[in-house]
């Protein structure tokens, strides 16, 4: 036996000596060191020696305005860490694989000819090919599938695909109709893992499992436990398909490098009992595990984590329940670096499309009296945002506490009042800061907007179960009381809005139609046209009817409220100034980035948010100005000789640092 296995080795040896390895190969790691740096098959570093694009090239300078390489194919010389024995190798890795890309010299060299079809082209023209088969598609889902069979085959390819065509392609990779569906089936589509799990049943060996991640240099983890997947309930381990897409949007739009990211589903069970009884389900077959047991497993994966990847490694909880999503953080906000989108960013979009819309109704956000529709964990997150900002910007300065005096919240059971907090003992604990007195009872919207008049009007709702029936909708004009899936946002409380106020804010941020408070052309009509408005779902442009004052026949283009103008960037800042922890002056800092972004002709269609086409513009801005606050509040990494960079520095390090997915050459 040794003997064969002395031939086999051999064997090897003259095979590989025989292999044509291109010059750079040949050279060694000690040349590429010396021409490079340290380098590992995770980080690709950007090259300086583009050409510049050709005065009036209109594609090169859209590739210029997304930071994107203005060279057709980039010549510079990218070395690898280990040696391809085959180029049958080289196309199943999506990390390297160019596809129909390899040049001539790279076909031969590589020992390509003949594994792919004689002709070449560019990635502007591969972008082109994948759009159009995109296009031919009729269903969200099977765009969104059709481009993660991408991803998992040319990785480059994907994100510059997702870069160039981020307004039409946002709904396809995030959105509750493409990603949410998907996770409804997600045993059934799973074929290859885009991230890792951790199940209940592995406690006591979570560092070793995160050991078995192959990329060593982890900058973010994207966690769920999916027990509110995409608002759509508990999927258990489906809801990594949520994870796994928030962290191509840390890509394309934040410009963290694929290896840099990592998505993990938490399995803890699931209470879903459609799920339990399935024959394909790829979870674990229990009921959620609670309590102490719970805790200690999230404990042990957040010590992992750390251990693994770095204390300041960034952990973002995704799709956690109402009852775990703020206990956790407030578990770790003083050990890690972690944040809560669901909950942190929804209100840092919410609060940056109040800052924007200031000029058009003539009040600053310490101006205006607020009433939030939903008083779960995510809108006292917006409502503590606002008041962190009046409390942080307002003249003459104000507390958080006197902050709040001016926000009000409905739940379920009416206008949350002093009266109500002292008769019922299970008022939720994070509603009471928000339980004044002084205010008369209301059981609906309508009534509250009576009792309180708000300036502006602000609804959110995670599922159609959030609030009950009737309790928000009030009755109809037949006194009849109105189903739950009725407009919360009635045509009464529309008026009523319009009559209190010259410019009422009116925010309908429920994340999809079917339940979203109201639509934008409702808004207009009740108030005469003359609202600032936004909402969570897309809104095609339309034009308000003649009767909506200086608005009436003008085409209004409205852009999504999303947190997806946050997180990104808010990721990014956070990874530059390689921060210790995580406080509210940065999401401040992020909210007024994106407030800032938006021009004067956005503001002249209606829109209080930019172009979802210039979201990787906004990160970048979004990135540095986190960054400068992480400086500013001593969070940080940095020594005592270190001065402090601008915020110009930072800008200009966040646009070198992000990732370019343009091919690299092998030659």
């Amino acid at each position: 036996m040794r003997r064969v296995a002395s031939l086999a080795r051999d064997l090897a040896r003259r095979e590989l000596a025989s292999l044509p390895a291109p010059p750079s190969f040949a050279r060694g790691a000690a040349a590429a060191r010396a021409r490079r740096g340290s380098w590992n098959d995770a980080t690709l570093d950007d090259s300086s020696a583009w050409s510049a694009p050709a005065a009036g090239d209109d594609e090169s300078s859209t590739r210029h305005h997304l930071g994107l390489s203005s060279h057709e194919d980039p010549t510079p010389v990218t070395p690898w860490v280990r040696q391809v024995i085959s180029g049958d190798q080289l196309l199943r890795s999506a990390r390297y694989n160019k596809g129909m890309a390899f040049t001539d010299d790279e076909r031969d060299k590589l020992r390509l000819r003949g594994l792919l079809p004689p002709a070449k082209f560019t990635q502007a023209t591969q972008v082109k090919r994948v759009m159009k088969n995109v296009r031919a598609l009729d269903s969200l889902v099977a765009k969104h599938l059709h481009l993660v069979g991408l991803q998992e085959r040319n990785e480059n390819l994907f994100f510059r695909v997702l870069i160039e065509h981020a307004d039409e392609l946002m709904p396809v990779m995030y959105s509750r109709d493409s990603v949410g569906r998907v996770c409804a089936k997600f045993s059934e589509v799973f074929n290859r893992p885009r991230g890792l799990y951790v199940s209940h049943l592995d406690r006591g060996r979570v560092y070793g499992i995160l050991k078995n991640w192959p990329e060593t240099k982890v900058k973010l983890v994207v966690v769920t436990d999916g027990e509110r997947a995409m608002g759509m309930g508990d999927l258990g381990v489906q809801g990594m398909g949520v994870a796994a897409a928030k962290t191509n949007l840390y890509t394309s739009l934040g410009g963290v490098h694929p290896s840099e990211t990592l998505a993990v589903c938490v399995d803890v069970g699931t209470n879903n009992k459609t799920l339990l009884n399935d024959p394909l389900y790829i979870g674990t077959k229990t009921e959620r595990i609670t309590g102490e047991v719970y805790d200690d497993l999230m404990d042990e994966f957040i010590a992992a984590v750390k251990r693994r990847f770095g204390e300041r490694t960034v952990v973002q909880f995704e799709d956690f329940s109402n009852r775990n999503g703020k206990r956790l953080l407030d578990r770790y906000v003083s050990s890690a670096t972690a944040f809560n989108d669901d909950i942190h960013g929804v209100a840092a979009s919410t609060l940056a499309g109040i800052i924007a819309a200031e000029s058009k109704t003539g009040k600053s956000a310490s101006e205006h009296t607020y009433l939030i529709a939903g008083a779960g964990e995510t809108g006292t997150g917006i409502g503590d945002m606002i008041a962190e900002y009046i409390a942080t910007t307002s003249e003459p300065k104000s507390t958080v506490v006197e902050a709040r005096r001016k926000i009000f919240f409905v739940d379920s059971k009416g206008l949350v009042t002093r009266d109500r907090a002292e008769k019922e003992p299970d008022l939720a604990l994070h509603k009471l800061p928000y339980a004044h007195d002084g205010v008369a009872d209301a059981s609906t919207v309508l009534d509250a907007i009576r009792a309180v008049k708000p300036t502006a009007l602000i609804g959110v709702r995670r599922h159609r179960r959030a609030l009950k029936e009737g309790a928000l909708a009030g009755k109809s004009e037949d006194g009849k009381e109105l189903p739950s899936t009725h407009r919360v946002f009635n045509q009464d409380v529309l008026r009523t809005m319009g009559e209190l106020n010259d410019a009422p804010l009116i925010f309908a941020l429920s994340r999809h139609e079917g339940i979203s408070e109201c639509t934008a052309a409702e808004a207009y009509a009740a108030t005469g046209g003359r609202c600032v408005f936004a909402a969570r779902v897309n809104t095609p442009p339309f034009v308000p009817p003649p009767g909506c004052g200086s608005n009436g026949g003008k085409t209004i283009t409205l852009q999504p409220s999303t947190s997806a103008y946050v997180f990104p960037g808010f990721a990014m800042g956070l990874i530059l100034a390689d921060a210790s922890r995580v406080r509210a002056p940065l999401f401040i800092a992020a909210a007024e980035a994106v407030a800032a972004a938006v021009t004067e002709e956005e503001l002249s269609q209606g829109a209080v948010y930019p172009r979802v086409s210039r979201m990787r513009e906004v990160a970048a801005s979004v990135a540095a100005n986190v960054a400068a606050a992480c400086y500013d509040s001593g969070l940080a990494t940095t020594t005592a000789k270190e001065q402090a960079p601008t915020y110009e520095k930072l800008l200009e390090t966040a646009k070198k640092r992000r990732y370019d997915p343009s091919y690299r050459s092998y030659m």
